[in-house]
C-alpha cells in the first residue's frame, strides 16, 4: 500500500510542478478535455461501433452472470464470456459499468441485469438491447466512453512528460498540443474500446524507458516493462513494445560503465523485468484469473491471421498508408511528421558517435534513437498488413508527434524564421481540420434519423433494417425489426425500410476486388433490389432523408491504388473506413422510405440468407 501511495504521490507532485512551471499546459490538457469529450454522447444509447459493442456487453454480461449466480463458477461463467477475453478493457469497463449495475440493484431492477445474461447473438446482440432498459445503455455507454476521454487526456500529458524528458518542456509542450490536435485521435478517444487505454500505457512505458536509457534506473526499466506489460494486456499489437524494450537495454548498456560483455550480463534486470511484464500480462487478462486460459490462449495465438486477412480492397502499402494517415491527420500535418522523421533521422546520423567513441554517450542519440526505433518498428510491422484502420495504427501517432515536434524545435533553434512559419502552418491547418471533424459530431445524420423516428412512427410500427449490426442502422430503443436474415416469419410489408451508405455501397459499379469484405455478398441481387425498392417498385416512398443523398444514391470511394483520388481524404475531414469505424456526417447518409399503398407480395428482400 505505501509503495502505490508513493508511486501516485509522486505522480501527483510532478503534475502539480508541470502545471506550477508551464503556464500553457493547463490549457493544453483543458483543450485536450472539450476536444476528446465533446461530442461523447454520440449515437447513445445505442453503440458506435463494433469494439464498443463487444466491451460493454463482456462487462454487462459478466455482472449479469455474477448477479444471477454469486459463486466462484458464475464469476468464472461471467468473466469468459464473450466473443474473446479482451484482457485489461474488460477489467476497466467492469468498473465503468458498476456505478449502473449498482443502481439497478438498489432500486429494484436487479432482474433488467439478470436478464442479460445468455444474450442470443442475433443482429449483433440486437435482443438483449432492444429489451434492456434505455438508461442502463445511456448511462453505461456514458461512463465508459468519459472513462476513454480520460485516458486520452492522460495520454496528452503523458506525451507533454515524454517531450520533455527527451528535449525540454517547449518540445513536450508542442507534442502535447500536435496530439490533442491530430482527428484520428480524437475520434477514437470518445468510443469505447481498447485502442486509447492500449496507446496511453505504451507511451508511459516508453516515457520510463527513456528515462531508463538517460539515467540508468532500473526502477525506470522496471516502471517500463510493467506499463508494456499493461499496454499488452489490453492490446496485442503492443507487443512491439517487448523488443523497444531489449532496444532501451542494449542502448544504456552500450554507455555502462566496464565492459560490454559485463554490461549486458544482467540477468536480473531482465529477468525481472520479463518477470514484472508478465504478471502484469496475466492480471490483465481476468479470464487467467479464473483459470479459463483456453481463452487467453485463442486471444493471443488465435488470431495470428489479421495481418493478411482481408477486411478492404487489395491495394498497395503505400496506398493503404497514405489513406489511412491522411484521414487521421490531414495533409499538412502527414506531411510535417513525414519531413519530421527524415529530419530526425539524418540528425542522428550527424549525432551518432565515431567507432572510436561507440562506448560514450552522446547527449540526446539513444533516446532519439529508442523513440524513433519503435516508431520506424511499428511502420515495418504494419506495413505487412494486407489493409488496416485508424485504431490499428493509433500507437504511432504520439511517437509521430513527439518526433515532429522534437524536429520542429530543432529547426525553430537554428533557422528561427523557417522553423516559427512551419510551425504555424503545422497547427493551425491541424487544429481547422481537427476541429471540423470534431463539430461533425454535433450533427450526425443516423442521430437525426433516430430522432426523426421516435418522433414520427407510431408505436407499434415495424422496419426493416439490412446491414451486418443493428448499430450501424438508425434504430430507436425497442422498436420492432426485420432484420437479416429475412425470412418467412418477418412482417412481409414493414412499415419502414432503411437504406443507409453501406446498402447504397452495392449500387457501385466496380470489380469484386475493390470491394470491402462488408459488400461483396450477393452484389448483383442486391444491387438489383436497392435500386427497385429507391425507384419504388414496392409500393416504398423516401419520406425522409439525413445527410448528403450521393448523386444517383452511387457513394463514391477512392479507387484502390488511385493517388490522384486520395486528395480529399486529407483536406476534408471524414472516416470512410473499410472495416467498422464510426462513419462521420458524409458517410452517414440515411433514407427512411414509408409503405404507401397496398402489400406488394413479390417484394424479395436479398438479405433472406
Amino acid at each position: 500500500m505505501d509503495a502505490r501511495v508513493g508511486w501516485f504521490g509522486r505522480a501527483k507532485r510532478q503534475l502539480y510542478a508541470d502545471l506550477r512551471d508551464d503556464p500553457y499546459l493547463g490549457y493544453i490538457l483543458l483543450a485536450a478535455l472539450v476536444l476528446t469529450g465533446f461530442g461523447f454522447w454520440h449515437r447513445i444509447p445505442i453503440f458506435a461501433t463494433w469494439d464498443e459493442h463487444d466491451r460493454v456487453l463482456d462487462a454487462l454480461v459478466a455482472y449479469a452472470k455474477i448477479v444471477h449466480d454469486p459463486s466462484i463458477e458464475g464469476i468464472r461463467e461471467g468473466l469468459s464470456w464473450g466473443r474473446a477475453p479482451f484482457g485489461g478493457t474488460l477489467w476497466v469497463y467492469l468498473l465503468a459499468v458498476l456505478p449502473v449495475v449498482l443502481v439497478a440493484l438498489f432500486t429494484g431492477q436487479g432482474d433488467a441485469i439478470t436478464a442479460m445474461r445468455d444474450p442470443a447473438f442475433i443482429y449483433a446482440h440486437y435482443p438483449v438491447w432492444a429489451e434492456t432498459p434505455r438508461w442502463i445503455w445511456t448511462w453505461s455507454l456514458t461512463f465508459v466512453r468519459l472513462t476513454n476521454v480520460v485516458f486520452a487526456v492522460v495520454t496528452v500529458y503523458l506525451l507533454y512528460r515524454l517531450g520533455t524528458r527527451l528535449e525540454n518542456r517547449v518540445t513536450g509542450r508542442l507534442a502535447a498540443l500536435l496530439l490533442m490536435l491530430t482527428f484520428g485521435f480524437l475520434k477514437l478517444a470518445k468510443e469505447g474500446g481498447e485502442d486509447i487505454p492500449a496507446t496511453m500505457c505504451f507511451v508511459a512505458a516508453l516515457y520510463f524507458l527513456v528515462g531508463y536509457v538517460q539515467t540508468g534506473d532500473r526502477r525506470q526499466f522496471y516502471a517500463g516493462c510493467l506499463a508494456g506489460g499493461a499496454a499488452m494486456a489490453f492490446k496485442l499489437t503492443l507487443g512491439l513494445v517487448v523488443p523497444v524494450t531489449v532496444l532501451a537495454f542494449l542502448l544504456r548498456a552500450r554507455i555502462a560503465d566496464g565492459s560490454l560483455r559485463r554490461a549486458l550480463w544482467q540477468p536480473r534486470l531482465l529477468v525481472g523485468g520479463a518477470l514484472l511484464g508478465a504478471l502484469m500480462i496475466v492480471v490483465g487478462h481476468p479470464t487467467a484469473l479464473v483459470g479459463d486460459f483456453d481463452a487467453v490462449y485463442h486471444r493471443w495465438f488465435g488470431r495470428f491471421g489479421r495481418t493478411n486477412r482481408a477486411v478492404g480492397p487489395t491495394a498497395p502499402t503505400w496506398w493503404w498508408f497514405l489513406r489511412t494517415y491522411g484521414s487521421a491527420f490531414g495533409w499538412p500535418l502527414l506531411l510535417g511528421a513525414i519531413g519530421g522523421l527524415i529530419a530526425s533521422v539524418a540528425y542522428l546520423a550527424r549525432l551518432a558517435p565515431g567507432r572510436a567513441a561507440l562506448r560514450e554517450r552522446v547527449p540526446g542519440f539513444d533516446e532519439r534513437v529508442l523513440v524513433i526505433g519503435a516508431l520506424v518498428a511499428y511502420l515495418l510491422f504494419f506495413s505487412q498488413w494486407h489493409d488496416w484502420r485508424v485504431h490499428h495504427i493509433l500507437p504511432t501517432f504520439p511517437l509521430a508527434m513527439v518526433v515532429l515536434a522534437d524536429s520542429l524545435e530543432r529547426l525553430c533553434g537554428h533557422r528561427k524564421r523557417v522553423g516559427h512559419a512551419a510551425l504555424a502552418v503545422v497547427v493551425v491547418t491541424a487544429a481547422v481540420y481537427a476541429g471540423v471533424g470534431v463539430g461533425q459530431f454535433a450533427s450526425m445524420p443516423r442521430d437525426e434519423a433516430t430522432e426523426w423516428l421516435n418522433e414520427n412512427a407510431e408505436e407499434d410500427a415495424t422496419m426493416e433494417v439490412y446491414f451486418h449490426a443493428f448499430f450501424e442502422n438508425a434504430i430507436p430503443h425497442g422498436m420492432d425489426l426485420n432484420y437479416p436474415p429475412i425470412d418467412e416469419n418477418a412482417d412481409p410489408c414493414p412499415d419502414y425500410i432503411q437504406v443507409g451508405d453501406k446498402e447504397l455501397l452495392y449500387l457501385q459499379d466496380i470489380p469484386k476486388s475493390q470491394r470491402s469484405g462488408e459488400v461483396d455478398t450477393a452484389v448483383e441481387q442486391r444491387q438489383a433490389y436497392i435500386r427497385a425498392l429507391l425507384d419504388g417498385e414496392y409500393n416504398y416512398e423516401v419520406v425522409a432523408e439525413f445527410g448528403e443523398r450521393p448523386p444517383n444514391y452511387v457513394p463514391h470511394r477512392p479507387a484502390p491504388g488511385s493517388l490522384r483520388e486520395l486528395g480529399p481524404l486529407g483536406v476534408y475531414p471524414h472516416s470512410d473506413q473499410y472495416g467498422d469505424e464510426v462513419e462521420l456526417a458524409s458517410d452517414q447518409y440515411v433514407a427512411i422510405l414509408e409503405r404507401r399503398g397496398e402489400c406488394d407480395g413479390s417484394r424479395d428482400p436479398a438479405w433472406n440468407w
